[in-house]
């Protein structure tokens, strides 16, 4: 990766969508190969905390199965192929009909490292810390079905912005922009931009528009009375109902998660290929 090659006896994490079809034959054949070249593959492994961190993770799936695994290996550092099993993906750029000559390029030294930023969000509750969460994609703030309208206030860096009365809101990483953030009308960045978007959801005021700040700011939403029903998601892998007067502080998390390919990736291609746009 940018000229750093992964030694013989590394260990190689091994993460697969669930369920998929694919995925014990998959696991098993890459498990063989990797054995054979002296690496010690270990499935569904990122290292335990304080223990050695593997020297690369190839996860098999789509988007949703990079997001589940993200935090742990952004904490430890790991390197990450990612191969495209799903539908729709943004994270895993590798197609399977390339997974060993891409593997093989990356384990020599060839491949080319994009850091991608997470965000964290601190859920207070009575101005205690009541949990912490990283994210990739977004978190949000959101009701679930039948519920209310929510009202949630917005600050950043402790100055009022405004009140929304909204299905929710949604706070997004550059990587996160062109997931749920853009399904909800949100502003499309370059994982490179140093941003955070805040994104109402179906905003019952039509002044009321997605809002691109710097990814050091430090965004606050509280969540007024009505507050039945609503609850966090992050990354739409976990999540916990929330109480009215719950705050959420969202910034630029101290992790960041380390992609790695064959070749440098193309984000407008993807933009192309990946979203129709011509």
């Amino acid at each position: 990766m940018d000229g750093m090659s992964i030694a013989a006896g590394a260990g190689v994490a091994l993460y697969a969508k669930p369920g998929h079809p694919q995925a014990p034959t998959l696991l098993a054949e890459l498990s063989g190969w990797l054995a054979r070249r002296g690496y010690r593959p270990q499935v569904e492994a990122a290292g335990a905390p304080g223990g050695e961190a593997p020297g690369l993770a190839i996860v098999l799936g789509g988007d949703g199965t990079m997001l589940h695994v993200a935090p742990q290996l952004a904490a430890s550092e790991t390197p990450v192929l990612a191969v495209h099993l799903g539908t729709l993906g943004f994270l895993t750029e590798t197609d399977l009909a390339d997974l060993y000559p891409t593997l093989e390029a990356v384990l020599a030294g060839g491949g080319v490292r994009e850091w991608r930023a997470l965000l964290r969000a601190r859920l207070l509750r009575r101005g205690t810390e009541e949990a912490c969460f990283d994210a990739l994609n977004e978190v949000v703030v959101g009701k679930a079905a039948l519920a209310r309208v929510v009202h949630l206030d917005l600050a950043v860096n402790g100055e009022h912005v405004g009140h929304y009365r909204a299905d929710g809101v949604l706070v997004a990483t550059p990587t996160g922009s062109t997931a749920y953030s853009f399904s909800a009308g949100g502003t499309v960045l370059h994982p490179s931009v140093a941003g955070l978007i805040v994104t109402p959801i179906c905003p019952h005021a039509l002044n009321q528009r997605p809002l691109v700040v710097p990814d050091d700011a430090e965004i606050a939403l509280t969540l007024g009375a009505s507050a039945d029903s609503t609850y966090l998601t992050v990354d739409g892998q976990r999540g916990l109902p929330l109480q009215a007067g719950d705050q959420l502080i969202c910034r630029r998390s101290p992790l960041r998660l380390c992609l790695v390919t064959a070749r440098p990736p193309s984000f407008y291609q993807s933009l192309r290929a990946k979203l129709g746009w011509g």
